[in-house]
């Protein structure tokens, strides 16, 4: 999903993961509409990495498993090495154990990113909704991403990517442009580039 600042990208994406009620019509998830999931079954079927990435108290582990009672450690491992964020996470002090805050300041922007990566992956959900993924990543970290993002559309995930940087586009195979709140153009993403990219002579 693309578009200029204030077209409504971010919008769509609280509302496709039941974060905002749309003011009209409904969103359906195997024909359901989403109001009618309880949030804890929702959070099952979707994951979410929001822009600003919002760290729990706790250890990385429960984190990655958005603080489950019981944590799978087999699923957080998993949703690590989805996010390559295992090795990076092995290497902190405490590995998967290392305890993390809303305002602490041990882990740097990208390590974050990567984290909130792993915990949207947590439990292969069926949507993944990613809001602007790559804002804090370097190139590494830019591959996995794009690695991440065909891995959960080989296992016939949807991932839906809000994006503003090229690279966070590298994976996806269609494309909606958005304007003023409303579709401006969508179909197979090489068709759509070559509509709002101006040739250059």
């Amino acid at each position: 999903v693309i578009g200029a600042s204030g077209a409504g990208k971010s919008t769509l994406a609280r509302a496709v993961t039941g974060v905002w009620r749309p003011a009209g019509g409904s969103l359906r998830l195997d024909v359901a509409a989403l109001e009618h999931y309880e949030p804890s079954v929702l959070g099952q079927h979707i994951g979410y990495l929001p822009q600003r990435i919002q760290l729990f108290d706790g250890t990385v582990a429960e984190n990655i498993a958005r603080l489950a009672d019981r944590p799978d450690a087999e699923l957080v491992v998993q949703a690590a090495n989805a996010a390559a964020a295992h090795e990076m996470i092995l290497e902190l002090p405490d590995g998967y154990d290392t305890w993390v805050s809303p305002n602490q300041s041990r882990l740097s922007g990208g390590q974050i990113q990567r984290i909130g990566l792993a915990r949207a992956m947590y439990g292969e959900p069926v949507i993944l909704v990613l809001d602007e993924p790559n804002s804090n990543l370097d190139s590494e970290g830019e591959t996995a991403l794009t690695n991440a993002i065909k891995t959960m559309r080989e296992r016939g995930s949807i991932v839906i990517v809000i994006a503003h940087r090229p690279s966070a586009i590298a994976a996806v195979n269609k494309i909606l442009c958005m304007k003023d709140g409303k579709q401006a153009a969508f179909g197979p993403k090489d068709d759509i580039l070559k509509q709002i990219i101006a040739p250059v002579n």
